[in-house]
């Protein structure tokens, strides 16, 4: 684990260095811009069908992102998303032949924290509406918890995450360097705890961006 997660930061590193470095030839020209925006998510594959198959309204983020010319940009990303279902009551079985008649309850809540790279083909048009696709890759911190009637389990771990995105920005005015931010996600995150195999989702975002400088 602390060797995955060694490596995960020197590719986080590496990405982030591009990103100065490609700056440095375009210094005067090169923003920074801020990339605020509300999660809707929605579990996938096994997490979905095995631990939580409702959508989950609470979930947000914040980029940072240094555009290295019109068409690319690199940073860091933030991200939260908490999951939860209570399921009704029923009989489970505890042990060798022991069932015990309970509510479950599952809550996982995921902090992604990645280097991301963002491109956009139309950055040189001062289009009205401005595609993007972006790919992201770091960690997730991950709190895993199972309520089973008065009985708790959990987990507290780091994992590996990756992304990969698509959407549109959509600029205030022509001439505006903010404006409105619309996009999706799929988040790969493979997770084997308390007999799960990955915490996969796919979140629908909106928001707004903002120059920094």
């Amino acid at each position: 684990m602390k060797k995955m997660k060694r490596n995960i930061l020197m590719l986080m590193a590496g990405i982030l260095a591009v990103a100065i470095t490609g700056g440095e030839v375009k210094a005067q020209s090169g923003t920074v811009k801020l990339n605020l925006y509300y999660n809707y998510g929605l579990p996938t594959g096994s997490f979905k069908s095995d631990v939580i198959s409702n959508g989950s309204p609470r979930g947000g983020g914040a980029d940072i992102l240094y555009n290295i010319d019109p068409t690319w940009a690199a940073g860091l990303s933030v991200a939260f998303q908490d999951f939860y279902q209570k399921y009704p009551r029923a009989v489970y079985n505890t042990g060798k032949n022991e069932q015990i008649s309970a509510v479950l309850s599952n809550s996982v809540q995921s902090t992604p924290i990645l280097a991301k790279v963002v491109f956009n083909p139309l950055g040189r048009q001062r289009s009205v509406v401005q595609p993007y696709v972006s790919a992201g890759v770091g960690f997730s911190m991950i709190s895993d918890k199972q309520y089973l009637g008065q009985f708790e389990s959990s987990d507290a771990s780091v994992a590996f995450a990756s992304q990969i995105g698509a959407g549109v920005q959509v600029p205030f005015g022509k001439l505006s360097n903010s404006g409105l931010l619309l996009g999706a996600n799929y988040n790969l995150v493979p997770y084997s705890k308390n007999d799960l195999s990955n915490l996969n989702s796919i979140d629908f975002r909106v928001g707004v961006y903002l120059p920094l400088r």
